[in-house]
């Protein structure tokens, strides 16, 4: 009688079986954020996608917007949520489709999948000297732990063994995915990344967002890393169950866990590092009732 296929061919065999992302967000990967038509250009894209636009729509006219008369046109539905903040929400969106999250563990990973791609959009605009796009760090951070995701397609208990696990470090997150796994969840989201054709600075910082940092960021590219990295490591904690959040640490903790990595942060202050963390839960909040996952 065969035996079981091992969970890493299985893995290997999952990665030539997903579905391939929607044309819409692959195109808007090639608009460029920064541009005076990235507005014009957006709306192009969405208007094609009946669930997007949908879902645009439906956000332009929630609660939140009750007091302004109902809007019905696409255009001015993204006026109204603001074009970066509906590109946000599809960029979400797209993924969820690949990776339907069906519990509360499941959405957790979504949680903070989020939080890390929020975190690293504000970390670029806390540095007015980084050669990183913001708008590149939102998706780097979004994509980052996809790898997880699609561990948990395949081996869901195996996962839940890697995350009750004895580790409480990103390096032993990593070395229990090995020896349970046979590779690890960054390896697996770069592989993903190709899979997709996604652009290579996405792949290469999926691949190597836990690597240690070593001496100065010396290409944008190594910088872009940096900077998902901390993001990363600034809302781990919330990851791990019984562990208290970073804002509920202390000036200090908050300091060294964000300026450990980054040192261009090390100037501001205690006031706008708290200021910092409070905008990446109030985007959080707003993206997931957008996605449906509140």
């Amino acid at each position: 009688m065969p035996s079981e296929p091992h969970l890493r061919d299985r893995l290997e065999q999952r990665l030539h079986e997903l579905p391939v992302l929607p044309h819409s967000l692959v195109k808007l990967l090639a608009v460029d954020s920064t541009s005076p038509e990235f507005f014009d250009s957006f709306v192009e894209v969405v208007e094609i996608e009946p669930g997007f636009a949908s879902r645009i729509l439906a956000v332009a006219n929630s609660a939140e917007s009750a007091s302004q008369a109902p809007v019905t046109a696409l255009r001015a539905a993204v006026a109204r949520i603001g074009a970066r903040g509906a590109s946000d929400i599809v960029m979400a969106l797209s993924v969820t489709r690949v990776f339907v999250p069906h519990d509360d563990w499941e959405k957790s990973l979504w949680r903070h999948a989020l939080q890390v791609a929020i975190a690293a959009r504000e970390l670029v605009h806390l540095m007015p000297d980084s050669r990183v796009d913001p708008d590149e760090a939102y998706v780097a951070g979004l994509l980052h732990d996809v790898g997880r995701f699609v561990l948990f397609q395949e081996g869901p208990e195996e996962l839940r063994a890697v995350d009750e696990g004895s580790w409480d470090t990103p390096a032993g997150l990593l070395a229990e995915e090995r020896e349970i796994c046979g590779l690890t969840h960054a390896e697996l989201g770069a592989l993903a990344c190709e899979r997709w054709k996604l652009p290579d600075r996405i792949r290469e910082c999926v691949r190597h967002h836990h690597d240690p940092a070593v001496g100065e960021p010396r290409t944008a590219l190594d910088e872009l890393i940096r900077i998902v990295r901390v993001a990363d490591l600034a809302m781990f904690p919330s990851a791990l169950p019984g562990s208290r959040r970073l804002e509920e640490e202390s000036d200090e903790v908050l300091r060294t866990r964000l300026t450990s990595a980054l040192p261009s942060l090390a100037d501001l202050s205690s006031e706008r590092l708290r200021a910092f963390l409070h905008e990446v839960g109030e985007r959080e909040t707003e993206i997931l009732h957008a996605l449906g996952l509140v």
